[in-house]
Protein backbone atom coordinates (compact mmCIF):
# COMPACT_ATOMS: atom_id res chain seq x y z
CA UNK A 1 0.00 0.00 0.00
CA UNK A 2 1.76 3.03 -1.08
CA UNK A 3 -0.81 5.30 0.82
CA UNK A 4 -4.24 6.94 0.93
CA UNK A 5 -6.60 9.03 -0.77
CA UNK A 6 -8.36 11.92 1.42
CA UNK A 7 -10.84 13.83 0.48
CA UNK A 8 -11.04 17.42 1.58
CA UNK A 9 -13.64 20.47 1.25
CA UNK A 10 -11.12 21.70 -1.55
CA UNK A 11 -9.62 18.59 -3.31
CA UNK A 12 -8.05 14.95 -2.80
CA UNK A 13 -5.12 14.52 -1.08
CA UNK A 14 -2.48 11.73 -1.97
CA UNK A 15 -1.37 10.57 2.05
CA UNK A 16 1.89 8.72 1.58
CA UNK A 17 2.22 5.26 3.78
CA UNK A 18 5.66 4.23 2.27
CA UNK A 19 8.61 6.30 0.78
CA UNK A 20 6.46 7.17 -2.26
CA UNK A 21 5.48 10.20 -3.09
CA UNK A 22 3.38 11.39 -5.70
CA UNK A 23 4.72 14.33 -8.14
CA UNK A 24 1.49 16.07 -7.28
CA UNK A 25 -0.42 15.30 -3.52
CA UNK A 26 -2.88 17.75 -3.90
CA UNK A 27 -5.62 17.81 -6.26
CA UNK A 28 -7.94 21.66 -6.47
CA UNK A 29 -11.48 20.79 -6.91
CA UNK A 30 -11.72 16.66 -7.66
CA UNK A 31 -13.62 14.42 -5.70
CA UNK A 32 -12.62 10.87 -4.77
CA UNK A 33 -14.01 7.84 -6.08
CA UNK A 34 -12.24 4.64 -6.28
CA UNK A 35 -8.93 3.19 -6.62
CA UNK A 36 -7.57 0.12 -7.81
CA UNK A 37 -4.97 -1.59 -9.94
CA UNK A 38 -2.42 1.03 -10.07
CA UNK A 39 -4.92 3.93 -10.75
CA UNK A 40 -7.01 6.48 -9.74
CA UNK A 41 -10.93 7.34 -10.36
CA UNK A 42 -12.12 11.36 -9.19
CA UNK A 43 -14.39 13.61 -10.48
CA UNK A 44 -13.10 17.53 -11.66
CA UNK A 45 -15.71 19.21 -8.96
CA UNK A 46 -14.23 22.68 -10.47
CA UNK A 47 -16.67 22.40 -14.24
CA UNK A 48 -18.81 20.24 -12.38
CA UNK A 49 -22.78 20.49 -13.31
CA UNK A 50 -25.74 18.83 -12.87
CA UNK A 51 -25.94 17.02 -16.03
CA UNK A 52 -22.71 17.20 -17.13
CA UNK A 53 -19.84 14.89 -15.29
CA UNK A 54 -16.30 14.70 -16.17
CA UNK A 55 -14.67 11.96 -14.79
CA UNK A 56 -10.42 11.73 -14.81
CA UNK A 57 -8.28 8.42 -14.52
CA UNK A 58 -5.12 9.06 -13.02
CA UNK A 59 -2.18 7.01 -12.40
CA UNK A 60 -0.39 8.92 -9.23
CA UNK A 61 3.15 7.04 -9.90
CA UNK A 62 3.63 8.33 -13.22
CA UNK A 63 1.05 11.66 -13.28
CA UNK A 64 -0.37 10.33 -16.28
CA UNK A 65 -3.92 12.07 -16.25
CA UNK A 66 -6.48 10.68 -19.18
CA UNK A 67 -9.97 12.50 -19.11
CA UNK A 68 -12.94 10.52 -20.83
CA UNK A 69 -16.02 11.76 -22.26
CA UNK A 70 -18.96 13.78 -20.51
CA UNK A 71 -21.17 11.30 -19.14
CA UNK A 72 -24.69 12.92 -18.76
CA UNK A 73 -26.80 12.17 -15.91
CA UNK A 74 -28.60 13.75 -12.54
CA UNK A 75 -25.68 12.98 -10.18
CA UNK A 76 -28.12 13.12 -6.77
CA UNK A 77 -27.77 8.96 -5.90
CA UNK A 78 -24.86 7.57 -7.82
CA UNK A 79 -21.45 5.90 -7.48
CA UNK A 80 -18.32 4.63 -9.84
CA UNK A 81 -15.83 1.64 -9.93
CA UNK A 82 -12.47 1.09 -11.66
CA UNK A 83 -10.86 -1.49 -13.01
CA UNK A 84 -8.10 -3.05 -15.48
CA UNK A 85 -9.39 -4.59 -18.53
CA UNK A 86 -6.25 -6.27 -19.48
CA UNK A 87 -7.02 -9.78 -20.11
CA UNK A 88 -5.34 -12.63 -17.73
CA UNK A 89 -3.82 -9.71 -15.88
CA UNK A 90 -2.94 -10.89 -12.32
CA UNK A 91 -3.11 -7.00 -10.90
CA UNK A 92 0.11 -7.46 -9.08
CA UNK A 93 1.75 -4.62 -11.36
CA UNK A 94 -1.04 -3.00 -13.34
CA UNK A 95 0.83 -0.19 -15.25
CA UNK A 96 -1.43 1.33 -18.47
CA UNK A 97 -3.24 -0.89 -20.29
CA UNK A 98 -6.86 -0.56 -21.10
CA UNK A 99 -9.29 -0.02 -18.37
CA UNK A 100 -13.29 -0.17 -17.69
CA UNK A 101 -15.13 2.70 -15.61
CA UNK A 102 -18.66 2.01 -14.31
CA UNK A 103 -21.34 4.42 -13.14
CA UNK A 104 -23.91 3.01 -11.51
CA UNK A 105 -26.93 5.96 -11.21
CA UNK A 106 -30.33 5.76 -9.14
CA UNK A 107 -33.34 7.55 -10.81
CA UNK A 108 -34.87 9.19 -7.58
CA UNK A 109 -37.85 10.43 -9.51
CA UNK A 110 -41.20 7.91 -9.78
CA UNK A 111 -40.43 4.43 -9.75
CA UNK A 112 -36.58 3.54 -8.46
CA UNK A 113 -34.56 1.75 -10.91
CA UNK A 114 -30.77 1.87 -10.59
CA UNK A 115 -29.30 1.95 -14.12
CA UNK A 116 -25.24 0.99 -14.81
CA UNK A 117 -23.23 2.60 -17.51
CA UNK A 118 -19.44 1.52 -18.64
CA UNK A 119 -16.51 3.07 -20.44
CA UNK A 120 -13.87 1.18 -22.24
CA UNK A 121 -10.86 2.91 -22.31
CA UNK A 122 -10.62 0.48 -25.37
CA UNK A 123 -13.39 1.96 -27.38
CA UNK A 124 -13.10 5.05 -26.13
CA UNK A 125 -17.08 5.20 -25.67
CA UNK A 126 -19.82 5.12 -22.60
CA UNK A 127 -21.94 2.30 -23.12
CA UNK A 128 -25.86 2.22 -23.47
CA UNK A 129 -27.13 1.85 -19.98
CA UNK A 130 -28.63 -1.21 -18.19
CA UNK A 131 -31.03 -1.07 -15.69
CA UNK A 132 -32.80 -2.73 -12.80
CA UNK A 133 -36.05 -2.17 -10.85
CA UNK A 134 -36.28 -2.27 -7.16
CA UNK A 135 -38.34 -0.34 -4.52
CA UNK A 136 -37.66 2.81 -2.49
CA UNK A 137 -33.51 3.05 -2.15
CA UNK A 138 -30.43 4.93 -3.20
CA UNK A 139 -27.11 3.96 -4.33
CA UNK A 140 -24.15 5.44 -2.40
CA UNK A 141 -21.18 7.00 -3.41
CA UNK A 142 -18.50 4.93 -1.45
CA UNK A 143 -18.13 1.76 -0.32
CA UNK A 144 -18.00 -0.28 -3.55
CA UNK A 145 -15.52 -3.68 -4.44
CA UNK A 146 -14.27 -6.00 -6.76
CA UNK A 147 -15.27 -9.46 -5.64
CA UNK A 148 -13.91 -11.77 -9.22
CA UNK A 149 -15.82 -10.66 -12.15
CA UNK A 150 -18.49 -8.87 -10.44
CA UNK A 151 -18.79 -5.17 -8.73
CA UNK A 152 -20.75 -4.77 -5.38
CA UNK A 153 -22.24 -1.40 -4.36
CA UNK A 154 -24.19 -0.81 -1.27
CA UNK A 155 -27.39 1.10 -0.97
CA UNK A 156 -28.08 3.62 1.42
CA UNK A 157 -30.90 1.92 3.51
CA UNK A 158 -28.33 -0.92 3.72
CA UNK A 159 -30.43 -3.58 3.24
CA UNK A 160 -29.26 -4.71 0.19
CA UNK A 161 -26.39 -4.77 -2.35
CA UNK A 162 -26.24 -3.96 -5.80
CA UNK A 163 -24.65 -6.97 -7.60
CA UNK A 164 -23.23 -6.23 -11.47
CA UNK A 165 -21.60 -9.19 -13.16
CA UNK A 166 -19.29 -7.96 -15.76
CA UNK A 167 -19.24 -10.83 -17.82
CA UNK A 168 -22.42 -11.04 -18.27
CA UNK A 169 -23.47 -7.93 -17.98
CA UNK A 170 -25.92 -7.87 -15.97
CA UNK A 171 -27.16 -6.41 -12.64
CA UNK A 172 -29.06 -8.03 -10.08
CA UNK A 173 -29.87 -7.10 -6.40
CA UNK A 174 -28.69 -9.23 -3.32
CA UNK A 175 -30.73 -8.47 -0.36
CA UNK A 176 -28.87 -8.64 3.32
CA UNK A 177 -30.54 -10.62 5.89
CA UNK A 178 -32.70 -8.39 8.92
CA UNK A 179 -29.55 -8.42 11.33
CA UNK A 180 -27.51 -6.24 9.64
CA UNK A 181 -29.96 -3.63 8.76
CA UNK A 182 -28.39 -0.68 10.25
CA UNK A 183 -25.07 -1.53 10.67
CA UNK A 184 -21.90 0.43 9.37
CA UNK A 185 -20.09 -2.28 6.67
CA UNK A 186 -17.49 -1.55 4.15
CA UNK A 187 -17.63 -4.80 1.49
CA UNK A 188 -14.42 -5.97 0.48
CA UNK A 189 -12.84 -9.57 -0.90
CA UNK A 190 -13.04 -12.40 1.86
CA UNK A 191 -10.01 -14.49 2.53
CA UNK A 192 -12.28 -17.45 0.85
CA UNK A 193 -12.05 -15.38 -1.97
CA UNK A 194 -16.16 -14.49 -1.94
CA UNK A 195 -18.14 -11.21 -1.29
CA UNK A 196 -17.63 -10.41 2.59
CA UNK A 197 -17.63 -6.99 4.99
CA UNK A 198 -16.09 -5.89 7.58
CA UNK A 199 -17.75 -3.98 10.40
CA UNK A 200 -17.52 -3.17 14.16
CA UNK A 201 -19.99 -3.92 17.03
CA UNK A 202 -18.88 -3.72 20.53
CA UNK A 203 -15.27 -3.20 20.39
CA UNK A 204 -14.42 -6.24 17.93
CA UNK A 205 -13.94 -5.92 14.01
CA UNK A 206 -16.20 -8.28 12.87
CA UNK A 207 -15.44 -9.89 8.73
CA UNK A 208 -18.20 -11.36 7.41
CA UNK A 209 -18.69 -13.63 4.06
CA UNK A 210 -21.34 -14.61 1.67
CA UNK A 211 -21.94 -18.97 1.98
CA UNK A 212 -23.02 -20.88 -0.95
CA UNK A 213 -25.37 -23.52 -0.63
CA UNK A 214 -27.10 -26.06 -3.04
CA UNK A 215 -29.26 -23.95 -4.24
CA UNK A 216 -27.43 -21.21 -4.57
CA UNK A 217 -25.75 -18.57 -1.85
CA UNK A 218 -27.31 -19.80 1.55
CA UNK A 219 -26.97 -16.31 3.40
CA UNK A 220 -23.18 -15.03 5.65
CA UNK A 221 -21.26 -16.57 8.06
CA UNK A 222 -18.90 -14.72 10.43
CA UNK A 223 -15.44 -15.55 9.57
CA UNK A 224 -12.99 -13.65 12.13
CA UNK A 225 -13.66 -11.54 15.23
CA UNK A 226 -10.73 -9.49 15.99
CA UNK A 227 -11.09 -7.69 19.22
CA UNK A 228 -9.77 -4.21 19.13
CA UNK A 229 -8.27 -3.73 22.71
CA UNK A 230 -6.01 -6.97 21.42
CA UNK A 231 -4.22 -5.52 19.40
CA UNK A 232 -0.80 -5.36 18.82
CA UNK A 233 0.43 -1.11 18.41
CA UNK A 234 3.47 -0.37 16.08
CA UNK A 235 5.93 1.22 17.76
CA UNK A 236 5.16 4.97 16.93
CA UNK A 237 1.15 4.08 18.16
CA UNK A 238 0.26 6.12 21.26
CA UNK A 239 -3.64 5.78 21.31
CA UNK A 240 -5.16 6.98 24.57
CA UNK A 241 -7.03 4.44 26.32
CA UNK A 242 -10.78 5.55 27.43
CA UNK A 243 -13.04 5.61 30.52
CA UNK A 244 -14.31 1.90 29.57
CA UNK A 245 -10.99 0.77 29.07
CA UNK A 246 -11.10 0.61 25.17
CA UNK A 247 -7.53 1.51 23.65
CA UNK A 248 -9.68 2.84 20.75
CA UNK A 249 -12.21 5.98 21.59
CA UNK A 250 -15.90 5.10 20.68
CA UNK A 251 -17.31 4.91 18.30
CA UNK A 252 -14.90 3.62 15.74
CA UNK A 253 -16.10 2.52 11.74
CA UNK A 254 -14.73 1.32 9.47
CA UNK A 255 -14.42 3.24 6.37
CA UNK A 256 -11.91 1.05 4.12
CA UNK A 257 -10.34 -2.07 2.96
CA UNK A 258 -7.35 -2.37 1.11
CA UNK A 259 -7.76 -5.57 -0.37
CA UNK A 260 -4.84 -6.75 -1.40
CA UNK A 261 -2.83 -5.98 1.32
CA UNK A 262 -5.32 -7.08 4.05
CA UNK A 263 -5.40 -3.82 5.44
CA UNK A 264 -8.77 -2.24 7.69
CA UNK A 265 -8.96 1.35 7.77
CA UNK A 266 -10.95 3.08 11.17
CA UNK A 267 -11.96 5.78 11.83
CA UNK A 268 -12.40 6.91 15.51
CA UNK A 269 -12.90 9.93 17.31
CA UNK A 270 -9.21 10.34 18.07
CA UNK A 271 -8.16 10.03 14.59
CA UNK A 272 -7.56 7.39 11.55
CA UNK A 273 -5.98 3.69 12.03
CA UNK A 274 -5.08 0.99 9.98
CA UNK A 275 -5.02 -2.28 11.19
CA UNK A 276 -2.81 -5.26 9.28
CA UNK A 277 -5.18 -8.14 9.08
CA UNK A 278 -2.09 -10.37 8.82
CA UNK A 279 -0.21 -8.95 11.75
CA UNK A 280 -3.09 -8.00 13.85
CA UNK A 281 -1.27 -4.67 14.40
CA UNK A 282 -2.96 -1.39 14.29
CA UNK A 283 -1.28 2.28 14.29
CA UNK A 284 -2.85 5.51 14.08
CA UNK A 285 -1.70 7.80 10.77
CA UNK A 286 -3.58 11.01 11.62
CA UNK A 287 -6.40 13.60 12.58
CA UNK A 288 -8.40 13.75 9.33
CA UNK A 289 -11.96 14.53 10.17
CA UNK A 290 -13.87 13.33 7.07
CA UNK A 291 -14.46 9.93 8.54
CA UNK A 292 -15.44 8.28 5.13
CA UNK A 293 -13.49 9.83 2.30
CA UNK A 294 -10.88 7.72 2.38
CA UNK A 295 -9.74 5.80 -0.22
CA UNK A 296 -6.73 3.30 -0.08
CA UNK A 297 -4.32 2.95 -3.25
CA UNK A 298 -2.46 0.43 -3.47
CA UNK A 299 0.56 -0.39 -6.67
CA UNK A 300 4.04 -1.22 -7.42
CA UNK A 301 6.42 1.52 -8.56
CA UNK A 302 10.57 0.79 -9.04
CA UNK A 303 13.28 3.81 -9.09
CA UNK A 304 13.30 6.63 -11.78
CA UNK A 305 10.62 4.77 -13.10
CA UNK A 306 7.72 6.97 -14.56
CA UNK A 307 5.68 7.70 -17.13
CA UNK A 308 5.15 10.89 -19.38
CA UNK A 309 1.72 9.75 -20.13
CA UNK A 310 -0.64 7.19 -19.74
CA UNK A 311 0.93 3.94 -21.72
CA UNK A 312 4.28 5.62 -22.48
CA UNK A 313 6.63 4.29 -20.43
CA UNK A 314 9.64 6.56 -20.42
CA UNK A 315 12.76 7.06 -17.13
CA UNK A 316 11.50 10.97 -15.20
CA UNK A 317 10.90 10.33 -11.96
CA UNK A 318 12.53 8.50 -8.43
CA UNK A 319 9.79 6.66 -6.79
CA UNK A 320 10.21 3.67 -4.36
CA UNK A 321 7.59 1.54 -2.37
CA UNK A 322 5.22 -1.46 -2.69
Amino acid sequence: MLGFLYERYSGVDFVPASSFRPPHAFREDWRMLDARHGRVLVMDVGSFSPMDTEFIVWDPVTDGLQKLPILEFHPSSWSAALLCATAGCDHLDCRGGPFLVVVVVTDVSGQRRTSAYTYSSEQGAWSEPITVQHHNDCILRLHRALVGNALYFNYELNTRILEYDLGRQELSIINLPSKFHGWHIVFMEAEDGRLGFATIQESKISVWSRESGPDGYAGWAQQRVIELDKLQPVSDCNLPVSPNGWAIAYPPYVVAVADSVSVIFMWTDDGLFTIDLKSNQFKRIGEFISNFGVVPYTSFCTPALSVASMGDEEPRADASGA
